[in-house]
């Protein structure tokens, strides 16, 4: 182990040592800009594709050509992606909560989510690092459904049902959850204790009951990268979604044995799919080959999945 003792740098000597590391800088003023706005650490990630590499391991150093322009357009391109994505997820996320909402009301009537019966019991789980916890799913939606009672001023009708009701206490269902996180609406589906409530909300996007929550999960998980503006384009996805086999009245990928369900291709075909429904206008594949083509002399479609040919597949095709 070492002794961490780099000096920050100023934005001119943060140029100058990229400079000093072979990168081609032809507007210096520029990119101090850059640097000062978005910082060389963030950056820093989008160089990496960029560097020299000796018996597998990233040297400093950058290839030759490689130019600050080529760098800052892939963090551009990420920006955008990212972007792009997160209006895909929130579309799904209207979607899946309206789901939830009308189809266990309607079976279990307006309070559902105030009924400890509905979800599994609490269980303790050990994670990869020895820790443990305890999975408490309706105790968790009790919990957020009352910090929005007492903090939430914004939403009026949170606070027309308070002034107005004394009983129950939590507002009803379609209340309640219009104020829950992503987060919770996939712990409420990989929650509820029986799995015929999971089947309609599942078979509404035309999934299976264990891919739809699965997919949920990872929806989450991208969706906090989104979220916290982190690198997106080339990420390997520490929650690997499930895989669908095949679906015969949505268009799907035709060979899914055959991509990496570890890579955002996946995850965008994905997206795609579940928009069918929740979206069916959407342009979300056009906006998404769009940006591709205007970033294609920076982006590695390898590293992020992509299979030759994906164009052709039927539900990135737009001839049927």
């Amino acid at each position: 182990m070492e002794i961490y003792n780099k000096p920050p740098l100023t934005y001119t000597e943060q140029v100058e040592l990229l400079s000093s590391r072979g990168m081609v800088i032809s507007d210096k003023q520029r990119t101090e800009r850059h640097l000062a706005n978005i910082s060389y650490y963030r950056l820093s990630a989008y160089m990496l594709p960029y560097k020299q590499k000796e018996n597998g391991k990233i040297l400093d150093s950058f290839r030759e050509g490689v130019t600050w322009d080529t760098v800052y357009n892939l963090y551009v391109f990420d920006r955008k992606l990212r972007l792009l994505v997160f209006d895909a997820i929130e579309r799904l996320e209207v979607a899946i909560r309206a789901q939830i909402i009308y189809q266990l009301s309607h079976k279990y009537g307006s309070h559902w989510q105030d009924r400890p019966e509905m979800f599994t019991p609490p269980k303790i789980i050990t994670l990869r690092d020895g820790r443990t916890v305890t999975m408490d799913v309706y105790g968790d939606i009790q919990k957020h459904i009352k910090e929005q009672l007492h903090n939430n001023k914004a939403e009026v009708f949170i606070q027309h049902y308070c002034n107005k009701y004394d009983t129950p206490v939590n507002p009803p269902s379609w209340m309640s959850v219009e104020v829950m996180y992503f987060n919770h609406l996939s712990r409420i589906c990989t929650g509820l204790r029986h799995r015929a409530d999971i089947n309609g909300i599942a078979s509404y996007f035309v999934l299976p009951p264990k891919t739809f929550c699965s997919w949920l999960h990872t929806i989450n998980y991208v969706r906090n990268i989104c979220a916290h503006h982190a690198r997106l384009w080339n990420r390997d996805m520490n929650i690997v979604p499930e895989k669908l086999a095949f679906s015969k009245s949505l268009d799907w990928i035709d060979s899914p044995n055959t991509v990496k369900r570890s890579k955002l291709y996946y995850f965008l075909c994905m997206l795609n799919y579940m928009l069918q429904t929740a979206n069916p206008t959407s342009a979300f594949k056009h906006r998404l080959k769009d940006l591709l083509t205007e970033y294609q002399e920076v982006v590695s479609l390898n590293a992020m999945g992509f299979q030759p040919g994906w164009m052709n597949e039927k539900m990135w095709n737009d001839k049927k």
